[in-house]
């Protein structure tokens, strides 16, 4: 790094008002982990290019608070922190095009941010209740605090008014857009919940689940930011289509932490994807090397997370068997390399974009770190 670089390392004292969002240090400790001199620089870069605009849709978003309880339940969720991965990668593309209004460009760009990111939390807030979650980000849920039809009706609300921010501000195409990528994410939970009642190992699927409960939605992030920067139609495309890779990426690894990840850094027990059913891709690249395993699978599966069970003999016993086989059969280390090759093609698609923009080099470093991220 050059010396007179600032160091990822002095990050949160250096900039203290993003620090705080959580966002940025986040993907800054994954890069000092791999020493990741090059992600070192492109981060410190992002962190000085968006520090003004992160703090603004961070306070837009705290300020959802209201005085219904719904309002309040949603924002339990919004106020307990997050990534925010999301609202980044639409400043971003913002950030690439050549709008004619600079202002207007900026602000519209902060409400899909935000739009973006209520999305998101509107669709957590119902997978709580789908699989009666009690944590979230090391916290009580909303259904816990509030119950499941005040969960299930906060997350309405922040879909409510996602769309009505969105609608204010009048971008081209972006309403329907929105209400079609809400429609692709709804099926492919059904999908999911559907699979999972079966403990359905095909890969097809898996990948067409993830495909529409996550991917779209950064598509979706990606094609709001760079028509609100007044993006080209080519530059558009290409960030559409790293955005899909993108969130590809982001799902595999995140199912990958289920079994690798500590649980006090990713908020949740272990294998508790596996107790809501979710056959992810580390459980099918072992059952297609070693079918022996699905009555382990079954019986993990069959326990929940209730406490009692996880503390009983044979669920132990049986992690202990599935968490050696992931080992012995590499594959969770194979579901990462194909996350990997996901985040490398985010990168790809961004290759032919005309100059060298550091806003083009700071989702190039989101990608690759993200795709090593470890909570």
């Amino acid at each position: 790094m050059e010396s007179n670089a600032l160091s990822a390392r002095s990050l949160p004292t250096a900039l203290p008002a993003v620090a705080a969002l959580g966002v940025l240090p986040a993907l800054t400790r994954q890069a000092q982990l791999a020493d990741l001199d090059a992600l070192d620089r492109h981060l410190v870069e992002l962190q000085t290019l968006l520090a003004e605009q992160l703090v603004d849709v961070e306070a837009v978003i705290q300020a959802t608070r209201g005085p219904t309880l719904a309002q309040r339940a949603g924002h339990h969720l919004l106020a307990a922190g997050g990534k925010r991965l999301r609202p980044l990668c639409t400043l971003l593309a913002a950030r690439l095009g050549a709008p004619d209004d600079a202002a207007q460009a900026r602000k519209h760009a902060r409400d899909l941010a935000v739009a973006v990111e209520l999305v998101h939390a509107a669709t957590l807030l119902h997978d709580d209740v789908v699989d009666l979650a009690d944590t979230r980000r090391n916290q009580p849920t909303a259904r816990v605090l509030h119950g499941n039809e005040i969960s299930i009706f906060a997350g309405d609300w922040l879909l409510v008014e996602a769309l009505r921010r969105i609608c204010v501000t009048g971008v081209d195409g972006l309403v329907p857009l929105a209400l079609a990528t809400i429609e692709q994410m709804i099926f492919a939970e059904v999908e999911q919940a559907q699979r999972a009642r079966g403990l359905a190992h095909d890969r097809a699927g898996y990948f067409r689940v993830i495909d529409g409960k996550t991917a779209a939605l950064f598509r979706w992030a990606m094609r709001a930011g760079a028509r609100a920067g007044g993006a080209d139609a080519a530059t558009e495309e290409a960030l559409v289509a790293y955005g899909g890779a993108l969130g590809l990426a982001f799902q595999l690894t995140d199912d990958a932490l289920d079994f690798d990840g500590e649980a006090h850094k990713i908020g949740k027990p272990p294998l508790a994807d596996l107790a809501e059913g979710k056959v992810t891709l580390p459980l099918i690249l072992l059952l297609d090397a070693r079918p022996e395993f699905l009555s382990d699978i079954e019986l993990l599966h069959a326990a929940g997370l209730r406490l009692d069970a996880r503390e009983a003999a044979p669920w132990q016993q049986a992690q202990a068997r599935v968490l050696e086989g992931l080992q012995t059969t590499g594959a969770i280390a194979e579901a990462r390399r194909v996350a990997g090759q996901y985040a490398h093609e985010a990168a790809a698609a961004l290759r032919d974009l005309p100059g060298h923009a550091p806003e083009r080099a700071a989702l190039v470093a989101v990608a690759e770190t993200l795709a090593q991220r470890t909570s």
